[in-house]
This record gives C-alpha cells, structure tokens and sequence, in this order.
C-alpha cells in the first residue's frame, strides 16, 4: 500500500479500561472514560477493590496518525483479610483490526503482573496467570494503546472501530511440582471435583522418564495399579507402560472447570494408551474440559486412542475455553477411524480460542484429524489466531484432514469458524480407500457455516492418494479448505504448496458444495497443481484458486487474485475456476501459470458447465494445452446456452478468449502486455467498476492497484 497514507485516529476508554477506535481521513473527537459501578470484585475471603488513579474520568484523544500511542492507569487492592490471587482478562471486544494494527502492553512495578506488547485479541481472553496479591496490596498498572505503523492497516483498517475492556477474576492457585501432582489432580477430578475457578501452575519441567521429575519414583504403594496391567509396579513404570497416565477428565461424563498455566515450562514423554474402547473416553493431557484455560505450556509424549474416543496433545474434548501460547509435539494416534483426534485439540464446542499455539508433532487418524483441532460441534464457534501446524497430519482411515482444522459436523449451518494470522507448513495426506467423500485441506479439510481466513497461507504439501478406475469417491483438495458449504470471506491469503489432488482440487478451495455468497479477495496461488484420480465416469477439475464451485442459489466471487502455479488435469484445468457450475465472478484478478487439462484447458475457467461466468478487467498470458482442443485463453463453455459475460479482459494473441460469440475479450500482442500502456489500461478499467452492483456485501471491498513488474515483464496486483 502507498506508504504516504495518513489515518487520523481517536480513541474512549469505558469499563475498567474500554478502548473505542474509529479511523477516517478527517479528525474527530472522543472520550476516554470509565464506569465505577462495579468496582469491586469478591474473591474468597478477601476483596479486590479496582480503583482509577489518574485523576480524571475523560481523556479526548483527536488526529491520531499510525504511530499513535496512549495510557491508562488503574490499581487493584485487597482489603480483605487473607492473601488472594486474581487473574486479568480482556474482555468485551470488538475487534476488526485483523493486520494486528493495534496491540496494548500492561505494566505494573509493584507485584502486578506484567503483559508483554501483543496484538489485542479477536475475542475475550485471559492475560495473565494467577496474581497473588497479600492483605492490605496495591497493584498498580498501565495499560497503553498502540496504533501500529503498518501499511495494510491505512487502507484496510480506514472507517473501522474497536473496543475492549480490562477486568480481574479472583480465582484460586494450586501448584504443580511433580508429576504426582498431576496423578492426584486426575484422580480428584475422575472423583468428580470440578475445580471451578481454580488455577493450576506448573513451578518446573517435568518428564515422565525422569526421576527428578517425581517425588518418589519408585513408590508402589500409594496409587497401586495404575496402568492396569495387574502387577503394581513403582510409580514411574505405571506411568509409562500399560494405560499409562489417566486423563484429567477421563470421559464425556466428567469435566475439568480449572484452569491450567504451565507459566512457560514444560512436560515431556506423557504416554497414553488405553484399551478400553468405549465412546466415552477422553485421550490427552486433559480429557475432558469446560469453561477452562490452558496457556504457557509445552508438551511432548505418545498418546493413543483405542475406538471411537477423541485424543488430542494437550485437551480430547473441551466446551468454551481457551488454549493459548501452547505448543505440542505430541504423536497422536487413533487406531480407528471413529471421531476425532488434532495435534492440540480433538473437539471443540461452545466457543473456542486457540491463540499463538504450534503444533510439531504427528497426528494420524480418526474420521476428523487436525493439526492444532480435529472436529468443531454444531452451533459453536471456533477462533484459531497466531498459530501455526509444522506436523505431519494423515488420515489412513477417515474422511476429513487439515493442517489446522480437520472438519466441522455435517449439517453445521451455524458453526462459525475464525482463522487469523495461521498457517501450515506440515504435510497433509489422505490415503483412505473405498468410495466415500473425502476432504482434504491445508488449512481445514471440511468447512460448514460461516467461516472467515484472513492473512493465513498453506506452504506443505497437501496429497490425496491415487484413487483408482472405477471409484466414484468426491475427493476435494485445497490449498487452504478441502471443501466448503455455507458462506466464506477469505482475505490476503495463499497457497504454495504443491497440492496433489483427486477430482476437485484448488489452490484456494478444492470443491464449494453450496454457498450463499462466498468472496476470495486478495488472495493467490503459486503451488503447482494435478489430479490423480483415475475414474473416468466422474469429471475431475483443477485450477488455481477454486477447483470446482457448484451451487444453483449463490454467488462465488473473486476479486483481486492471481495464480502462477502450474495446472495439469486429466479432464478440466483452470487457472481460477477449474469447472463451474455456480453464478461466478472474476474481477481484477490473472493467471500466468500454464494449464493443461486432457479435455478443457482454459486461462481463467476450465470449463462452463451451468449457471453464468462473469469477467471483467482479468488477463491471461498462461500457455494452455488440451487433448481435444477444448482449450481458451479464458473460459470454454461446454454446455451451450449458459449465460457469459466478459468485460475489458485480455489474452496473449494466437489463441481465442473463448468459444462464445460476443464475449471473447481482447488479443493482445506480449509487447502490449508488457508495457506500461497495459497497466494503465487496467488501472482505468478498474475505476469503473462498481462491486456493489454485483452484491451489496461487496461495498466495503477496493479493488487493488496494477503496477508494471519490471522484472516479471507484466502487470502485478499491488496487494
């Protein structure tokens, strides 16, 4: 983005602290003020006062430029009469600004606690772990409020708004120092001790192969048969052998309400493997979770699952929570293809947050398999920010993989799914055989509802198995999501990966099953692409950004995309759609990557088989290659009487733009493309085009400058 934009910025604060941005290209005021009402909080046996220090309940902050930065102070005091511990949440937020445009930082000298700088989050969450704050305490703080200087931020972010508030919860502390203290938090919590509002702190590393980890290692008495091999053996060999460790929350029946603060340490070797293969089983760190935070923590070890039961690396199943600043490199496995398993989480429910956690370890089965979640429930909402998949994630033997999120229940219309700032770089790979629908994905393999990506990328290879002659198996594969139904916003995001696909494959979306209205802005592909699927009877679609979108009462619409990769299908390639079957739209978006389909081959969409595709200000300069001479330059229409509209679309000469009378678009000689001309040409046409006139939902969408890439030798979106 031109870096000589200016943002004029103001900012209120309400609520313990509340933070309200507004952005345009003139100055106006506001105010900074905070509500008194609740300023108490009852902890156990002791009260945590919330008090204002600086003075004034208003601050007005106007003409605030990118750079920008405020304060504000607050304490809190316990007047009761015993020692407390609180824990400090930001909550209440509405928070749009997706480039990470502003972060705050909370500071305290005196015993608080302090947060280190970091971008506000998209949703309510936990700041800090348990403070301890002793009788007749002040804890004094400053919050202060960044306006990053970032570029995407002074046009993406202008007309948007933000708020959020601080506030304390007073909880309980327990420590953890050995490995006995997990032995003995499990068996409370399988007795049905819930743990509400209880923090657990890791104080040390620990290892379940090592000594030192334990306070007695070698003790047989106290938990006798633990791993269920009908010998008591010394503590540590019950731990790794046999069952190994239980679960905290074991089964759907019970749930662990604490909270988990690892406080940056770590523990290692955990091992799982229990034969008992009821559906009620839990496999993790933590079986089965509610209302709970995990944070800090890192965690290696072996975990298996045994049935039709959920296992994860750090949480099997959890229903509202919080999974943050959490890496594993846990090797999960699930020996059957029943429910889920996910490198951090196996099921989510409720609303769920996983932010700035990683996963590098394995993942292999279950019929939902994630590299950070496996399954997402019906009517919950899950958040992924900041996170990051680097482990091999395979299913041998379900139905749905992806490298951040396996799949979402079927019939899901109101699960709403949030990825952020994520990415993968693990390989993902499905191998099952038979003839069930598959569905593949570097990000997520099978998405319902509503979802929403935004700055997120795939760079591992993402493989389907070869599927031989005669299967009729719907295998869609993509760079980001396997196969999508229900409504998506997928912003500045790409694939690089080399995706190796079955009969709907994209570098974007393999397959849209239905959709309301789906947008891909600002998004590419430069990952090389191909088909293996061998079945003649069931057509095969490859392309750049989405392999086949097919729904008769929605709208697929591109804006501002581009594809470099190479496409190879044995029936229909694409540089963006592969075969389309929807009302289709390609705006301000080109292909340069060469295209090879056995039957249709075109620059822009394969093959037109119903509905409408609608171009205008693309180009094509990609070599296409067909078996039948099925090919274009922009689009083939295999089924005739199909509505085509192409606008100010251009090709490299010596091939026709289409086999449609009237909307062939404009030959160019590659000089022509390679001038500065060309560019301005298309700066011009996308001047007059008004996306609002396609859907209202588009009024808030720009559509990118083109500038010359000199050392291209072409016009490049300036995204």
């Amino acid at each position: 983005m031109a870096s000589n934009k200016k943002i004029i910025i103001s900012m209120p604060i309400i609520g313990l602290l509340l933070v309200s941005l507004a952005i345009s290209y003139a100055y106006f005021s506001a105010k900074i003020t905070n509500n008194e009402s609740e300023s108490t909080v009852v902890a156990t046996a002791a009260y945590l006062e919330l008090t204002f220090i600086d003075g004034s309940p208003e601050i007005n902050a106007s003409n605030i430029l990118p750079g920008w930065s405020a304060s504000k102070t607050f304490s809190v005091q316990n007047t009761g009469e015993n020692t407390a511990y609180y824990v400090l949440k930001i909550t209440d937020i509405n928070n749009p600004f997706v480039y990470g445009g502003i972060s705050y930082k909370i500071e305290s000298n005196d015993g608080g606690a302090n947060v280190a700088l970091d971008t506000l989050p998209l949703a309510d969450i936990p700041v800090s772990g348990p403070i301890e704050i002793p009788v007749d305490t002040t804890h004094n703080y400053t919050i202060t409020t960044y306006y990053n200087e970032l570029e995407e931020s002074q046009l993406q972010d202008l007309g948007k708004s933000f708020s959020y508030t601080v506030s304390i919860e007073a909880v309980y502390k327990k420590e953890i120092q050995y490995i006995e203290d997990l032995v003995d938090l499990s068996n409370e919590v399988n007795r049905g001790n819930k743990y509400e509002h209880t923090w657990f702190v890791l104080t040390r590393d620990l290892d379940f192969n090592s000594d030192e980890s334990y306070k007695n290692p070698t003790n047989t008495t106290t938990y006798g048969d633990y791993n269920g091999n009908g010998t008591v053996e010394a503590i540590k060999t019950e731990l790794t052998t046999g069952r190994g460790f239980i679960p905290i929350g074991k089964s759907s029946s019970i749930r662990f309400y604490g909270s988990l603060d690892g406080q940056n340490k770590r523990i290692d070797n955990i091992y799982i493997y229990d034969t008992d293969n009821s559906n009620t089983k839990r496999y993790a760190l933590i079986g089965q979770a509610a209302n709970t935070t995990v944070q800090n923590l890192t965690i290696s070890g072996n975990i298996t699952g045994i049935g039709p039961n959920n296992t994860g690396g750090i949480i099997g199943s959890i229903v509202n929570g919080w999974i943050i600043n959490s890496d594993s490199s846990v090797v999960v496995n699930k020996t059957t293809s029943d429910n889920a398993s996910g490198g951090i989480l196996a099921t989510a429910g409720g609303t769920v947050y996983v932010r700035n956690c990683n996963f590098s370890g394995s993942v292999v089965n279950a019929h939902y398999v994630g590299g950070l979640v496996g399954y997402l429930g019906k009517n919950s909402t899950l958040i992924i920010e900041k996170s990051h998949n680097s482990g091999a994630v395979t299913n041998n033997k379900g139905l749905q993989v992806g490298g951040l999120l396996g799949g979402i229940e079927p019939n899901s219309t109101t699960s709403n799914l949030l990825i952020y700032n994520s990415y993968n770089t693990g390989n993902i790979k499905t191998s099952i055989s038979g003839t069930a629908d598959t569905a593949t994905g570097g990000l997520v393999g099978k998405s319902m509802g509503t979802i929403t990506i935004n700055n997120s990328y795939n760079a591992g290879e993402v493989t389907r198995d070869t599927i031989t002659k005669g299967s009729t198996t719907n295998a869609a594969v993509g760079g980001l999501i396997g196969r999508f139904e229900g409504s998506y916003v997928i912003l500045k995001s790409y694939n690089t990966g080399t995706i190796t696909g079955g009969n709907r494959t994209g570098g974007i979306i393999g397959q849209i099953f239905s959709s309301t209205i789906g947008i891909i802005d600002s998004c590419y592909n430069t990952g090389n692409l191909s088909s293996n699927y061998q079945d003649s009877s069931n057509e095969t679609a490859v392309a750049g950004i989405v392999g086949y979108p097919s729904y008769s009462n929605g709208k697929n619409i591109i804006v501002n995309n581009y594809n470099t990769g190479i496409i190879i299908s044995n029936q229909s390639a694409g540089g963006i759609f592969g075969r389309n079957n929807m009302a289709s739209y390609v705006i301000n978006s080109y292909n340069i990557g060469n295209v090879s389909g056995s039957k249709f081959s075109s620059g822009i969409l394969g093959a037109l088989y119903g509905y409408s595709i609608n171009l205008n200000n693309v180009y094509n300069i990609g070599n296409i290659s067909a078996g039948n001479n099925g090919k274009r330059n922009l689009f083939y229409r295999q089924t005739s009487g199909l509505t085509a509209s192409v606008t100010n679309s251009y090709y490299l000469e010596g091939l026709s733009g289409s086999n449609v009378s009237g909307q062939t678009g404009t030959s160019l000689t590659a000089e022509y493309i390679a001038s500065p001309e060309f560019v301005n040409l298309l700066n011009q046409n996308k001047r007059n085009i008004n996306l609002s006139s396609i859907d209202a939902s588009l009024a808030t969408y720009e559509l990118s400058d083109w500038k010359y890439d000199a050392e291209k030798g072409y016009p490049v979106l300036d995204n």
